[in-house]
């Protein structure tokens, strides 16, 4: 967890380093994008794979194709070789996350899950914490390459600690594994179009476009034919029977809020308190800790109080409705309240999003059976992947067509900002830099009523999610039910 976490943070301090010495300013979100793309198409994959011939036999496999594929990105001697070789790199490092949740559903009971993964969600925080700054120390006093050479013995270590967990023998479904190739190729081009569809929309390509076109065309197509062969399919790589079980696919949804309202925060808080508040790049950064150790301060304490308490069902309800009330305390205040009480109710954001990960998650496994372990913790990557970059998407969109469609010397100045950053701001007069702040509040109250909107829908989709049966014996009786 610690190794598919940093990694898709510690990069971001390094990125100006590796423009300098490969020379692709203008190309350089590649570097992010590539990783994030197969790690999110390959999480899922990995599940089915894992449930199928071990999930032990299968982490180790993403570790040494992570590992290798991480000393291949130090060595890389051009641009388009590290972005194949990030690609790669996500291959491997979309099961890592994965694996290590499923294998500790594999090894332990249902009512002990939720401590476990409390602890998850505390080294996620951590790990995502520290990245920038270990990213940045190794890039100012050794290399930025050292960022990817330092995987390899982050790598060896996880691979001896793996090799100390019991094998477990996969169940089989219907004799001998086949794997389900054709459901994996199509899985793979309807997720990654999307994907990048929705990365891409607004700045890459215009939202009405003909690639937009073609790529939401070509993802739903191959949706539309996934479905159809899936359902045909006598081991399917993505099960549609899932589709049929209320608790998972209302968790999934859950979920999708939940990775919504926190991607975009993280995204868009710096901005804000760059431009609307004045602040450094490396100050607006290190003001994201306390979303980040508050979110893993209550997924660990929500993590132990499912376990103690049997309950799954009111922590996801109770956070995502202290989410949805903090971000319209923001949109209120936005303009007014000093920036300490803007931290502050940031961190109740943090705090309401850590309640909801670790009984979401216990409620996935427990109900999918330990059968379908990896297939369901994968449906719960993805559903998180899938709502960061939606929600990125929706809030950046929001944001910027308020900027357009303001033709007023704010909207000047805030197109002039995003552009010159922290520089531009600084070297504005006083009058200039209090009509800048002005649009920046008006744009991020809206977006903070946007984020508002999408947790208060995760929490309405919380409440419909199923009560879950701890005397049920048999979890795949109880999915079968």
């Amino acid at each position: 967890m610690f190794l598919a976490a940093i990694d898709q943070t510690i990069l971001a301090s390094a990125l100006p380093s590796i423009a300098n010495a490969l020379g692709a300013v203008t190309d350089l979100s590649w570097v992010v994008v590539a990783y994030l793309l197969a790690a999110t198409v390959a999480a899922p994959l990995y599940g089915y794979i894992g449930d199928r011939i071990g999930r032990r036999r299968a982490l180790l496999f993403a570790l040494a194709v992570f590992t290798g594929a991480s000393v291949a990105c130090a060595l890389a001697p051009g641009f388009g070789a590290l972005v194949v070789m990030r690609a790669l790199q996500g291959l491997g490092g979309g099961g890592l996350m994965t694996l290590s949740q499923a294998l500790i559903g594999e090894h332990v009971e249902p009512r002990e899950r939720g401590r476990y993964a409390g602890y998850f969600a505390t080294m996620f925080a951590t790990a995502s914490t520290l990245g920038p700054v270990l990213g940045a120390y190794l890039t100012e006093f050794v290399s930025w390459r050292a960022i990817f050479v330092i995987n390899l013995p982050l790598g060896i270590v996880a691979a001896l600690l793996a090799l100390r967990l019991p094998h477990v023998a996969p169940r089989r479904h219907g004799g001998r594994f086949r794997p389900d190739v054709v459901g994996a190729v199509l899985f793979c081009v309807a997720t990654a179009s999307f994907l990048f569809a929705i990365s891409s929309g607004g700045h890459r390509f215009p939202w009405f476009s003909w690639p937009m076109a073609g790529l939401i065309g070509g993802a739903a197509l191959a949706g539309v034919v996934l479905a159809w062969w899936e359902r045909n399919h006598h081991d399917p790589v993505i099960p549609i029977h899932f589709l049929r079980v209320p608790a998972i696919v209302r968790s999934d949804a859950v979920v999708l809020c939940f990775g919504a309202a926190l991607f975009s925060t993280i995204v868009y808080l710096p901005i804000f308190l760059q431009l609307g508040r004045g602040l450094g790049i490396g100050a607006s950064g290190l003001l994201l800790l306390p979303i980040t150790l508050s979110q893993a301060t209550s997924a660990a304490v929500t993590g132990r109080l499912v376990t103690v308490t049997g309950e799954v069902r009111r922590f996801p309800i109770a956070g995502l409705s202290l989410v949805t009330a903090t971000f319209v305390a923001l949109a209120i205040a936005v303009a007014r309240a000093p920036t300490p009480v803007i931290l502050g109710l940031t961190m109740l954001v943090g705090v309401g999003l850590g309640m909801v990960m670790p009984p979401t998650q216990v409620q996935v496994q427990t109900v999918a059976g330990r059968g379908a372990l990896g297939v369901a913790t994968g449906s719960i990557s993805l559903a998180r992947a899938m709502g960061g970059a939606l929600g990125v998407a929706l809030v950046g969109a929001v944001l910027f067509a308020l900027v357009d469609r303001t033709q007023d010397a704010a909207a000047t100045l805030l197109h002039q900002a995003l552009a010159g950053g922290t520089a531009f701001v600084a070297s504005l007069s006083a009058a200039d830099r209090a009509t800048l702040v002005d649009g920046v509040n008006a744009a991020y109250r809206i977006a903070f009523v946007v984020l508002a909107c999408i947790a208060a829908t995760g929490a309405l989709l919380a409440t419909t999610v199923p009560r879950l049966d701890w005397a049920e014996d048999d979890p795949d009786a109880a999915r079968r039910r």
